[in-house]
């Protein structure tokens, strides 16, 4: 286990692809913490926000983790790139998911925010089926 720092192009291109998508919007739009917030942001802007969390968080658990000191690029490098597919989005943001806490266990994402993403990926990630050799019989 190691905690890998993702890019900020990396966060931008979940943010675009996930954001986008009606299938995902739809899901975070019955989030609790959507319905509470829907007065002021739509269930892009909570999206959008979850992500930029767990960006800090990202940062946050690889600086103790390693002892190193990079910075929260809090004027983010954003581009308008997507991801070619929702799944290779969805992947990313498991990546993101795992990356939010140290290897002995301390999260630096309020549950609340980490909910949105763990439920985002838990319901749209795409199971794969491991591929079984002919010669294995059931």
């Amino acid at each position: 286990m190691s905690v890998l720092l993702l890019s900020e192009k990396e966060i931008s291109k979940i943010t675009n692809t996930l954001t986008s998508n009606d299938k995902i919007l739809s899901t975070v739009k019955g989030l609790k913490i959507a319905e509470e917030r829907s007065q002021f942001e739509s269930p892009a802007d909570v999206l959008a926000r979850a992500i930029w969390y767990g960006y800090i968080a990202n940062v946050t658990a690889f600086n103790v983790q390693y002892r190193e000191n990079y910075q929260i690029n809090f004027e983010m490098e954003e581009t308008d790139e997507t991801f070619d597919s929702l799944d290779e989005a969805i992947n990313k943001l498991g990546s993101l998911l795992y990356n939010i806490a140290t290897n002995d266990g301390n999260i630096f994402l309020e549950e609340k925010w980490s909910n949105v993403l763990d439920i985002l990926y838990k319901i749209h990630k795409k199971e794969i089926e491991p591929e079984m050799p002919n010669y294995i019989y059931y």
